[in-house]
């Protein structure tokens, strides 16, 4: 996350990559189902304007953040269930991630 400090303070310092603006543009265009991403935010660390999520959120289509390896999933054809964790008063919630794949 490019700091191991926590609170108000650390925003500032975040770094990490997210996808921009265009790329979530692009697809959902192509009417993907949802986005997944292994960083801390669907947007880039340092962002004040989450582009990113608001070109996503405000046409249907959920992110998943903080996700991890799935490069062995079939790039079509399986499943994914997610399902969040509820948090009182919160805008979104970590899921727990299951996969049904093809036979």
């Amino acid at each position: 996350m490019g700091t191991d400090e926590r609170g108000q303070a650390a925003l500032a310092k975040l770094h990490f990559p997210g996808l921009g603006k265009d790329g979530a543009e692009f697809l959902v265009a192509r009417r993907i189902g949802a986005v997944g991403i292994d960083t801390p935010s669907i947007d880039y660390g340092q962002t004040k304007t989450f582009e990113t999520h608001v070109a996503l959120m405000t046409r249907n289509t959920p992110a998943f953040e903080n996700l991890g390896d799935i490069s062995a999933l079939p790039p079509t054809g399986s499943t994914i269930i997610a399902l969040p964790m509820m948090i009182e008063g919160g805008s979104g919630g970590l899921p727990r991630i299951v996969t049904h794949l093809p036979e």
